[in-house]
């Protein structure tokens, strides 16, 4: 009894390690299947998208050909009305304003009133030479050497300007008469400005203002003669030497004389 006992039991031990061993045989056998899935799948490329081609860039469609102008629609075909161009808009008109004003009669006047202040001018020095019974003249003589330039030369009588002028005063040994006329009897003041300069070199300048006073004598004739001297070497002397002189000299001559 207790044989028979052991021995179903011996049995059913067997039976369940055969069932344990079949049962890890399967599961072996079913792990190297998935496995080798795995290589597989691991070893087949990947499958790439394709972009989708239009008909305008797949090479195999040629693309349809533009309607020529030239050639009349096929018959039967739909055709399109053309819209004709806008008319173009003419530009707008830009108003020039009121006409500029003739100047025409102010330029007449203004040439009568000229002509009138001349003769005004006239009539007052010979109503001064009858009232004033007087005569006055003013001459300039430039004395002054070719070694000097004459730059400005200016005067006035009494504070007016009677006389200018930018450069050489021209006339010779007898010199230049700049001003002529009728003054009243008494004193009167005579103001000369003058610039100089060398001749050879413009640095070497000066500006003299002098104011002379003399006197008007009823029925004589009065002649002012102003002489311009200059002896200076200051241009030639001082840049070889290291010295030279200004030496500027101013002569004016009054004379009376009877009047014709």
């Amino acid at each position: 009894m207790h044989l028979t006992l052991l021995g179903s039991r011996v049995l059913r031990l067997a039976t369940v390690c055969v069932a344990i061993l079949v049962g890890m045989a399967l599961l072996t056998d079913a792990a190297e299947a998935q496995r080798r899935r795995r290589r597989r799948r691991a070893a087949e490329p990947e499958p790439t998208e394709e972009p989708a081609t239009t008909p305008e860039e797949d090479p195999a469609v040629e693309p349809a050909a533009a309607p020529d102008a030239t050639t009349p629609p096929a018959a039967g075909a739909a055709t399109t009305a053309t819209t004709p161009p806008a008319a173009s808009t003419p530009p707008p008109v830009v108003d020039p304003g009121p006409l500029p004003p003739d100047l025409g009669p102010l330029r007449a006047d203004w040439s009568s009133l000229m002509d009138d202040m001349v003769s005004a001018r006239q009539r007052v020095a010979t109503l001064g030479e009858e009232l004033f019974r007087t005569r006055m003249s003013v001459t300039v003589q430039d004395r002054a050497g070719d070694d000097q330039l004459l730059a400005g030369f200016s005067l006035e009588l009494d504070g007016t300007p009677i006389f200018h002028s930018d450069g050489e005063i021209e006339g010779g040994d007898a010199g230049r008469e700049v001003f002529t006329g009728a003054l009243a009897p008494g004193p009167h003041e005579l103001t000369m400005e003058l610039t100089q300069s060398a001749r050879d070199g413009a640095e070497y300048r000066y500006t003299q203002r002098d104011t002379f006073r003399f006197i008007v004598v009823r029925d004589r004739r009065t002649e002012i003669t102003i002489v311009l001297e200059d002896d200076s070497d200051i241009a030639s002397s001082f840049p070889s030497g290291g010295e030279g002189r200004y030496e500027i000299r101013t002569r004016v001559r009054v004379a009376t004389r009877a009047l014709e």
